[in-house]
């Protein structure tokens, strides 16, 4: 099987990337094909809904309702109990709901149109044990959590992370360039934000504004956002919130199943395919999935010129397998993210007046033709993740579960500044590497819930060995050693929920430092050890009403970059120096979230307040650096006692049948408490406007719609004074729209999407872009998109 996929990934790559034009063209055709097609289509437009309580009528949050015939189809309870499946298909069903420590319940629907279903669950007495398909995916259930899935999972393929997860209020995505980017929560990203890899912590090279996250988003078919400190549950650094990429249940049939998704885009003539097949070896066999993907783009073209040298390239694999008898169940997991991004060779510069008056241009001086080469300076990484978990389900309901990974991660970036030989073997070098291999472990016991109480505790633990080589010097080898562990506890009483967690982290390091005028070697040892601690509340204020709050303490240790880095950073084409004596960072945050939904209102608003202290961030140096490389912008590595805040909501009313506004606003606002000005490298005011025509049937179409959106964005005005190189630019207005629709053939499911993105090709930059100083953003771009189950 996978040579299967390897082939059609193979085949879809060759053909998306000959001819982009074609494969347009002919993706319209083959829709219009499919759309022409006789035979009886059945209907999978309805939706099923309902709620989840126990037998005193207090909802269960975190149930996992299920259709059983397609278990894709699938919901997890809210605060309030309520669920929401969409897409469901007309006929008889079965629809399963499911909850730790409560029996399972089962519910027979003849689907002909929208439907509801109530389930009353009641404490599991029974020794038998319910293993649960899918896992809640937030353990603390008074942060607040908001998800791609389904629709807009789909109208997210062919993203970056960054890129798919920027139009969720209260995210943002900081850039290098086209075609690096990483995801921005509350104003915060990087070592302040953690990304959860099927249940596994990632560990890269995130270090940097251009290191972009080393996963492919086609791994995951459910990408959830934890907003705020979730230190408790999932390690030191979470001061800014979670990124968790959960991939579908593996399949629990025999029956061989998958699909095929295929990507063109206009801007950059990229092509992007991905395909998955999965299947399971008898009816008490093996459960497997494999899946992979690739992508491939040339230089991406602003309104007015193309980007020389923004090419990219991936190549990405994982495999997955799991069993399950009786009252355990293990799985294994391996995944592979390649990737080669070139950086834009407008960037560099040969002396200050050169750099000063790139800055300050309008139109770079290295325009050029279209072309798919990266040549150097491009950056390469490889990660690698293996993954073995087990789960003992006990007589009680509680269960264990055990997590051991691997992980290694390799980093290179070539410069366009070559040694000075003839050597081919060093000419071919890469001017800095980084190799960082991981090992982490991890026990949770999930008790049951008895009398309204319910939580988890558990412990981790990792070790990290960073090598650096290359030609130029620029961080130390370092070796890490840290342990925690956490313990979380619910108790749910009429409409409140109360939560509670604390965390105990510690952390060894020892880094290989070498004298750089006498280049003799030394190490430097550094502890760090802080506990963290979270208290919340959940109020069911009314049917369709709830609150939650909640506050928490969340601590971060400084990088060795931020440390010890000392040099040119050619990938985001800057001098950077760090300072040995920073200290840990220590954050409070504070915050409030309003869920309102009615059957034509659904709103959802946060409200948040962060106080950092000894955040650690780049502050742009009074001059340029010059070397014999060239010329560039200068940051220095400071700390200061600062305050972000904001809100971010997000609105849907339906004002007609079919009809319906939506509204996303996102709002930041960082002070310097130690200077007294605005904090630097803060997000500027977003507001996302659009209508959605949405049709439940036209023809043999299922749910066809239409969307138009405007997205503006502001100027930062609020920043400290005379720092920055450059000003922040002014704030540009995007137009956007859609038409979509999925359709069922003999029960396999179609889904096509065409998106122009940019419609008016407006030219602009973006505040949070490292090369806002030399070039504008994309343009006009048109997407084309189609996924086919079989």
């Amino acid at each position: 099987m996978l040579l299967f996929v390897v082939a059609i990934l193979r085949y879809s790559y060759l053909f998306i990337t000959t001819n982009v034009k074609f494969f347009s063209a002919a993706m319209l055709c083959g829709i219009a094909c499919v759309v022409s097609m006789h035979g009886t289509a059945q209907v999978c437009t309805y939706v099923i809904s309902g709620s989840v309580t126990d037998e005193q009528n207090h909802p269960i949050i975190g149930a996992v309702v299920l259709v059983e015939d397609a278990p894709a189809l699938g919901s997890v309870t809210d605060t309030g109990g309520h669920f929401h499946i969409s897409e469901a298909c007309s006929g008889h069903t079965y629809v399963l709901c499911r909850a730790d420590g409560f029996t399972t319940g089962r519910a027979h629907l003849h689907v002909t149109g929208n439907s509801t279903v109530h389930f009353t669950l009641h404490t599991n007495q029974l020794a038998e044990v319910v293993i649960n398909d899918v896992r809640t995916p937030q353990e603390l259930h008074t942060l607040s959590a908001t998800s791609l899935k389904g629709l807009e999972r789909f109208q997210a393929m062919g993203k970056s992370l960054g890129d798919a997860l920027k139009d969720l209020p209260g995210l943002n995505a900081i850039q290098t360039g086209p075609n690096i980017s990483k995801p921005v929560i509350h104003g915060l990203h990087s070592n302040r934000v953690l990304l959860m890899n099927n249940g596994v912590r990632q560990e890269g090279q995130q270090w940097g504004s251009e290191h972009a996250p080393e996963i492919d988003p086609f791994v995951a078919n459910r990408i959830t956002v934890v907003k705020g400190a979730a230190s408790v549950r999932y390690g030191a650094d979470a001061i800014g919130g979670v990124v968790l990429l959960d991939p579908d249940p593996l399949p629990a049939t025999k029956q061989v199943s998958g699909g095929v998704s295929l990507i063109g885009q206009s801007n950059g003539r990229m092509g992007n395919a991905a395909a998955t097949v999965q299947g399971k070896t008898g009816d008490k066999g093996i459960a497997w999935r494999v899946q992979g993907s690739t992508k491939k783009a040339g230089n991406f073209s602003t309104p007015n010129y193309l980007m020389k040298n923004t090419g990219v390239e991936e190549l990405n694999m994982s495999a997955h397998a799991g069993y399950k008898r009786k009252r355990w169940e293990a799985e294994a997991y391996f995944s592979r993210f390649q990737s080669k991004n070139g950086i834009f060779e407008g960037a560099h510069a040969g002396n200050i007046t050169d750099l000063l008056a790139a800055i300050g241009r309008s139109r770079p001086l290295t325009e050029s033709v279209f072309s798919y080469d990266i040549a150097r300076s491009y950056q390469a990484t490889v990660h690698n993740l293996a993954k073995l978990s087990g789960i003992y389900h006990f007589a009680n309901e509680g269960h264990l579960e055990a997590i051991a990974a691997r992980q290694a991660d390799l980093r290179e970036e070539y410069d366009v500044s070559l040694p000075y030989t003839k050597d081919p073997t060093l000419l071919s070098k890469p001017q800095v590497s980084f190799q960082l291999i991981t090992h982490s472990a991890e026990l949770m016991y999930v008790q049951p819930s008895h009398n309204g109480f319910s939580g988890n505790v558990g412990i981790a633990g990792n070790t990290q060995g960073n090598v650096f080589r290359g030609i130029r010097y620029l961080i130390p080898n370092f070796r890490t050693y840290s342990g925690g562990a956490f313990v979380i506890e619910r108790y749910q009483r009429g409409k409140f929920t109360y939560e509670a967690g604390a965390r105990y982290d510690y952390r060894w390091q020892r880094v290989y430092q070498r004298n750089p005028n006498t280049l003799a070697t030394y190490n430097t040892t550094l502890t760090f050890a802080n506990p963290t601690a979270t208290a919340g509340v959940i109020w069911k204020a009314a049917k369709r009403l709830s609150v939650s709050a909640n506050v928490g303490s969340a601590w971060r240790a400084p990088s060795v970059n931020e440390l010890y880095i000392h040099g040119v950073h050619f990938s985001d084409a800057s001098y950077q120096d760090g300072d040995s004596t920073l200290k840990a960072e220590r954050a409070w945050n504070m915050a409030a979230t309003l869920h309102y939904h009615t059957a034509r209102l659904r709103t959802t608003v946060d409200v948040y307040r962060n106080q950092i202290g000894n955040f650690i961030y780049e502050t742009p140096q009074s001059q340029p650096v010059t070397l014999l490389s060239g010329t560039f912008p200068a940051f220095q590595f400071t700390q200061h006692h600062v305050t972000i805040s904001g809100v971010d909501g997000s609105l849907q009313y339906d004002v007609v049948k079919h009809v319906t506004l939506q509204s996303r606003a996102t709002i930041v606002r960082g002070y310097n408490n130690t200077t007294q000005q605005w904090l630097i490298y803060m997000p500027a005011d977003r507001y996302e406007n659009g209508v959605v025509f949405n049709l439940h049937q036209l023809g043999k179409l299922n749910e066809p719609y239409l969307s138009v959106e405007n997205v503006t964005t502001l100027r930062q005005t609020r920043v400290p004074q005379n720092l920055d190189y450059a000003a922040p630019p002014a704030g540009y207005s995007i137009f956007n729209a859609s038409i979509g629709f999925s359709m069922h053939v003999r029960k396999k499911k179609v889904q096509a999407d065409i998106t122009a993105a940019n419609i008016t090709n407006v030219a602009y930059r973006d505040y949070l872009d490292k090369m806002r100083y030399y070039t504008d953003n994309i343009g006009l771009n048109f997407i084309v998109k189609t996924r086919i189950n079989f």
